[in-house]
């Protein structure tokens, strides 16, 4: 059993975020220790959510590690550029031998979320830099490397487009400082790909595409393959795992309203 140190927001609907990663990572074996963020009433895909930000998330940690010393920091949603600065300076002092996993939240389609803007992207590169592991979506990657989405996409259609990703983000290591990545959930056709940097090697995992995108997805595969990296699987591995759990995730889920996210719940014995 590690203990991870969680930084991330929780929502009542959208079974994303916190409501992933606690489930997840604790059915994996691990003693989950969450700081949040931010509390929302509902995820923000949909209208009229209302949320309150927690600016003392770092002071809280602090009081928390004093107590139990984790074996991981995982950092998902950070809220707003304050509370992400203040999370990546305790990083930066407290845990230079501890592994760091960040899931980069900050966009979809090519945008940044509009709760976001520029400064928040400024201080997740700042971020990346501390981490051993990101899984980073198309634009997230684009984001923090400086790579033109819109011409990367263009070329979705035509064969061997995952491998043109992977040609794309050859230096992303070197670019953002992470020591590995997964950039996830990259469309191709009828299948969903993932791209696994780690050192030199650039490698693939794919999976049939659930036409459906549902909430929480990212939140989903990010907590497995954490949980399953502090297991001892395998980068590589860790992916194939977390890229199967959300399929057949996917699968499962009932509910066709995309904004109350995917219903991992019903699979989660599988782990």
């Amino acid at each position: 059993m590690k203990n991870i140190l969680i930084f991330n927001d929780i929502s009542g609907l959208g079974n994303c975020s916190l409501a992933a990663n606690l489930p997840i990572l604790s059915v994996l074996g691990h003693y989950a220790m969450p700081i949040v963020t931010g509390h929302y009433s509902c995820q923000t895909g949909f209208d009229g959510f209302r949320f309150h930000r927690n600016g003392d998330a770092a002071q809280f940690a602090q009081t928390l590690v004093s107590y139990r010393k984790p074996d991981a920091v995982y950092v998902g949603f950070g809220n707003d550029s304050d509370i992400l600065r203040s999370i990546t300076e305790f990083v930066e002092k407290s845990f230079g031998e501890t592994f760091v996993m960040v899931d980069p939240v900050m966009g979809d389609n090519g945008k940044l979320y509009p709760v976001f803007d520029g400064e928040y992207a400024q201080v997740m590169r700042r971020l990346v830099r501390l981490a051993d592991c990101i899984t980073p979506n198309l634009t997230e990657a684009c984001l923090l490397s400086g790579v033109d989405y819109d011409r990367l996409v263009s070329h979705k259609e035509e064969a061997g487009y995952l491998a043109q990703v992977g040609g794309a983000f050859e230096n992303f290591l070197a670019q953002t400082g992470a020591k590995s990545a997964v950039i996830t959930g990259v469309e191709c056709g009828k299948l969903i790909g993932n791209v696994v940097l780690d050192g030199t090697r650039t490698r693939y995992v794919t999976n049939d595409r659930v036409n459906v995108t549902y909430s929480g997805t990212g939140d989903v595969f990010s907590s497995v393959l954490c949980g399953e990296i502090l297991n001892g699987v395998s980068l590589f591995a860790a992916t194939q795992a977390a890229a199967c759990f959300v399929e057949k995730a996917a699968r499962a889920t009932e509910c066709e309203d995309r904004r109350f996210g995917i219903e991992f719940g019903r699979v989660l014995n599988l782990l």
